[in-house]
């Protein structure tokens, strides 16, 4: 799914885990986007175990980008999925760390017992 400043590319690692790559700016004019994309490969993908989002790319991330973050977090908490943020610029962790979503955004799950 593309918009003006940013890309999102969906693919299939194995068959239970998505990867989303993440292009351009994630802001208010284009993360309704990532959000759609990542609900709908919760219900598109029944064996999904873990949902992984490349953020090599982003240039930029707002206070709606951080929200979106959030929200598939809870979403992928939601299917039982782990949501990974994987290859973060500096600025994504220095956003997390600022508003104290690190953790809870970038926690490794511990596996089944």
């Amino acid at each position: 799914m593309t918009t003006p400043g940013f890309t999102v590319t969906v693919s299939l690692r194995d068959p239970h885990t998505v990867e989303v790559r993440l292009a351009g700016d994630l802001t208010f004019e284009t993360a309704q986007n990532l959000d759609a994309t990542i609900a709908q490969q919760l219900l598109d993908v029944p064996e999904i175990r873990d949902l992984v989002l490349d953020c090599a790319d982003i240039a930029t991330i707002d206070s709606t980008g951080l929200s979106i973050l959030l929200m598939a977090k809870r979403r992928a908490q939601q299917a039982n999925t782990h949501l990974h943020l994987d290859n973060r610029p500096m600025r994504l962790d220095r956003m997390l760390t600022l508003t104290g979503t690190h953790a809870y955004l970038t926690e490794t799950p511990e596996p089944p017992q």
